[in-house]
Formats: structure tokens, sequence, C-alpha cells
């Protein structure tokens, strides 16, 4: 056991214990000479039989997080083995526990415990997309550090583990006894990304009723139970979702919970409604079956419908309704009954280029629907997936103008999410001659900016003024910016061209100079402007024909164009600019 005020490694003063666990202890530690402190976590080697098991979870957790880079997740910066133990050195992460919160104030507002599972929702959901994917397997609050700025960290990586696709089952069981989810227990299978996903249910539970959730293997009670306001409440619902038995029932991704996390008091309403619309169906019926008695007709169930004429009445329901976050509800049902059929996918495009901007929750809408695995009993499929199946072509055409909307109006997906679905499109088969062309110009556009960011941060690191990626991003987008007409005719849709010249009125506007350190020519930049100028007077000229949201947006991206005018003409004069 390490010494208060030793000297760990000839750098690690240790101040004092902070945390004890079976294994291993935790030190508050500094780094005299850069004046940090780090946390530094001391596990013994004389495990017995659970050494091997002790020694390979270390391992892992150590590689595993060297490799990470996210703002709720500590850092490792060393790793020092000793011949009793090993030493690792990361993060301090500064506050309490959340479970030491619930010690202290009892049971949490629902508002706190949602904020709180979004955050955990986010690192989740990147721990899941990492490759291969990584599978904490302890989400509890003992688990979740409270930072003083109300964000909060999870820590303690020694049960997770690296998702194996063909591996049929855990080597041992791991987790904690009434937050671990069924599969934890063995006989199931190995344990994935829903396994999370029940431990995250399991923690909302004890956060907003204060009580630990019981330490059998397969059930967790309603939270009305203990605290009758919340009896049938949206929350109540996430929560019992997200651990059901069987893994196949809980949500499928943290994107999904996420969304409903996103939508809980959605929810209540929605129940609210659906019981008012159960009532008078109920009381429709009746009168009309003592119609049809006293008319002599048998009553047949009139008002069960068929499956398809409930997947048109939630398309038609859908198209009617202002609210988009109530759309994709209504449009989840039409995919959920029906996905491979193109018209709910057809509508929830249109609409979400009506929309005047993509905003994260239209984004994370838009996925809820075409990621759900509601219709497929063995939860292998998306309901996209099933279109692609049905309707490659309609299939294709989704992909495409939704990755085209993601990089033209999504910042936190222009790069690699933008990617996804244009490759899905490019790869199914389904586009062809100029429609095909438009997509691998995308394709190739969100492409570059990816390198071209990644490029850019390498060069601020090493103080160079633009990194190579730039001009390759300027060759894809000038590229594109020639083919104006043609975005238009194929996509159907002014917005998508009038993105592609507010692209170019923006970079020019901010990073001028800097493409001319990349190579680009001011004549280059000057063409593919008058290019983007060209089309913007005509598509003013024609606007008095369109909605008032696009005659606004033309509007908006002429002015940006002027500006990046003045811009050039500032820097032939002899004006100076760069980022």
């Amino acid at each position: 056991m390490l010494e208060v005020g030793s000297i760990l490694d000839g750098k690690y003063k240790i101040l004092n214990v902070i945390g004890r666990g079976g294994m291993s202890v935790v030190y508050l530690a500094i780094n005299e000479r850069a004046n940090k402190t780090w946390a530094v976590k001391e596990v013994r080697k004389d495990g017995g039989n659970d050494r091997s098991v002790v020694s390979q979870n270390l391992l892992a957790e150590t590689e595993m997080l060297k490799k990470l880079d996210h703002p709720n997740l500590p850092a490792i910066v060393d790793v020092i083995d000793q011949d009793d133990c090993f030493i690792i050195v990361m993060d301090y992460i500064e506050g309490n526990s959340l479970l030491d919160l619930l010690e202290e104030r009892g049971r949490q507002e629902q508002d706190q415990v949602v904020e709180w599972a979004k955050q955990l929702c986010d690192v989740l959901g990147y721990l899941h997309t990492r490759q291969p994917p990584i599978i904490y397997r302890d989400v509890k609050p003992a688990n979740v550090m409270l930072r003083p700025s109300g964000n909060i960290a999870l820590v303690d990586f020694g049960t997770a583990r690296e998702y194996k696709q063909t591996g049929e089952g855990d080597t041992a069981w791991l987790g904690t006894r009434g937050y671990a989810a069924p599969e934890q227990f063995g006989s199931m299978g190995q344990t994935d990304v829903r396994t999370d996903i029940y431990n995250l249910g399991a923690t909302m539970f004890h956060l907003i009723t204060g009580i630990v959730p019981a330490g059998q293997e397969t059930f967790v009670h309603p939270i009305g139970e203990f605290i009758p306001g919340y009896a049938g409440s949206g929350l109540e619902k996430v929560i019992l979702k997200c651990c059901r038995y069987h893994p196949r029932e809980r949500y499928q991704s943290c994107a999904e919970l996420m969304y409903a996390l996103d939508h809980v008091h959605d929810i209540d309403a929605w129940e609210i409604r659906k019981r008012r619309a159960k009532l008078f169906v109920f009381g429709a019926c009746m009168a009309l079956s003592l119609v049809w008695a006293a008319a002599g007709f048998g009553f047949r169930c009139a008002c069960a419908g068929t499956r398809g004429e409930m997947y048109r009445r939630n398309v038609s329901d859908a198209m009617d309704e202002p609210s988009f976050s109530k759309k994709t509800a209504y449009y989840l049902a039409a995919v959920t009954l029906e996905p491979g059929n193109p018209e709910a996918y057809n509508n929830l495009i249109d609409d979400v280029e009506l929309e005047p901007e993509l905003t994260d929750e239209v984004y994370n809408g838009v996925k809820a629907c075409i990621d759900s695995r509601d219709a497929d009993p063995a939860h292998r499929k998306t309901a996209i997936e099933f279109l692609r199946k049905e309707d490659p072509r309609a299939y294709a055409d989704f992909n495409f103008r939704f990755g085209s909307l993601v990089y033209l109006g999504y910042p936190g997906g222009k790069g690699n999410a933008a990617r996804e679905y244009l490759v899905n499109a490019i790869d199914s088969g389904g586009l062809e001659g100029n429609r095909l062309a438009a997509a691998v110009m995308m394709y190739e556009l969100a492409d570059a900016y990816r390198k071209k960011i990644k490029s850019d941060s390498t060069s601020r690191k090493k103080g160079i003024e633009i990194g190579e990626g730039c001009g390759q991003y300027w060759n894809t987008l000038e590229k594109l910016a020639g083919n104006l007409e043609s975005l238009y005719a194929e996509t159907g849709n002014i917005g998508y061209p009038v993105r592609v010249c507010d692209e170019v009125a923006n970079e020019l506007d901010r990073h001028t100079v800097s493409y001319q350190y990349a190579g680009i020519s001011a004549e280059r930049l000057r063409n593919t402007l008058l290019n983007v100028r060209s089309f913007m007077a005509e598509m003013s000229e024609k606007a008095q024909s369109l909605s008032p949201a696009a005659q606004e947006e033309i509007a908006r991206v002429d002015h940006n164009v002027s500006l990046a005018e003045e811009r050039l003409n500032s820097q032939d004069a002899g004006g100076t600019n760069g980022y």
C-alpha cells in the first residue's frame, strides 16, 4: 500500500486516500512540478482465484481508456507495473458521486435525473460507436461523478469489455446486483449495448426514487409504486423499457433512448390523448353496435381497421401535425407497421426539408424512426433496412437526401454522419445517372471536409497556417459549386444548392487567405464565387413564387455571398484576412 507523503515514480506525491475497493485503493496525488492533481489507482496482484480476471480487467481498462477522448471520461496518463501491484495515474475528477448525493439529499427531481441520463447516453453512445464497441456494464450512481460545473463523468472501467461480433457469451459475471441486466448473470449470450441501457434504466430508478433497485436478477418495479405522482408517467415508461428482461424489448441504441428522454413530457401528453381516443372509439363502437342491432345487423368489429389502414392513418396524421417532434411519433408508428413501405420515409424527408434548420431535435427524431427495430421480432434489422430490401430506389433516395441535408445543415454530422448516409445511397444501387453523380459529389465533399478538419486541427497544434486537407476541400467544393443547376434538378429542392452557395460564401468570408496558402489562386476563388452569384441571382428572380421561408433563406444566403465578395475585394485592395 502506498504511503501518504511518499513520491511515486519520482514525480507523483501521494496526498491522501480518496477511495477503496475490494482489490484497489485510490489516492489523490500531485505532480508538484506541473502543479496538477491526479487520481492514482493502486490495484493489488494478490487476487487469489480472481487474480486472472482482475488483471485482465485492469489491462482492458487501461488499454481502452488510453484510446478514448470524451469530455465525460477520465484520461489515463501513466501506467506503472510494480512487483505487487499495478498503478494507474489518471485525471482527478473533482466532485462527489451521485451515490454520495443520494445519501446526502435523497431522491432527485425528474428534470435533473433526465439531464444526467442524457449525458450518460451521450458518453455511452460514444463508447458503443468505437470499433470494436465498448460495453461499460456497470452504470450505477457510485460510478458517476458530479463535477462542480454540474456535468457528470463516468469512472471505473474495471468491468468494461470490447464487444466481440462472433462471441457467444461473457467469460465471467461482472456488474452490480440491482443494476445488472439479466444477461450479466450468464446463460443469455454476451452483453451488448442494450446491457448498458438496462444499467442506465436501473440507475435512473435509483435517482428518481432514492431506493436501491432490488437485488433480484430480472425485475425493476414501476416508479409509480413508490412515488404515486409518477404512475403512468413518461419517465416511468422510459425506465421500464430500459429494464425489460429480454434485450430485444429494450431501446436498441443510446440514440433511441436519447430521443425518448428528449420527449419524456410528450410521452405523458401522448398517453393522455391515446386514452381519450380509446374512450371515444369505445363509445362510438358501442353506439354503432346498438344501432346495428336495432336494425337487425350483426356487430362485426367495424372499428377494428386493417394494418394498412392504420399505416395510412399514421402517415396522414403526421402530415397534418405541425409539431415535428409529434410528427416523428406518427412516422415511427407507421414504419413499425410497414417498414418496407416507402411512403412514410418519403413524407418524413419531405417534412425535414421544410424545417427552417436541422436541429438536434429534428436529427434525433429522424434517427429514432429509421433506426427503430420494433418491426423486427428478432431485432436484427432496423426499419430502413427493410426498405432497402423492398425498395432500393426509395432507400437510396432517402439516404441521398438526408445525407445531403445533414452535411449542409447539421454541424454535428457534417463529416462522419453525412458520409454514412451518402455511402448507403451510392452503394445501394438505387441511384443512376446525374442523381448518382450528385450523390458522389456530396460524398466527396463530406469526406474532404472531414479530412480538412482533421488536418486543420493538426496544423493548429503545430503552429502551421493551414493543413493539407484545406486544398482538397476547396477542390471538391469548387466542383460542386459548378454543378448547382444539376444538384437542383436532381434533388428537386432549392434548399440543397442554396446551402452549397452558403458554404462557399462562408468559407471565403472566413478563410480566404488560408485557401491561398493551400495553393488555391485568387482567380479560382473568384470564379467559384461568380458561379454562386449567378445561381443566386437566378434564385432571387424565382423567389416570389416560393414560400416565405424559402424567400428568407435565399435573402440570407445572398447577403452572405455579398460579404464574401467584399472580403475578396478588400484583399485585392491590400486588406488583411485569415482565420
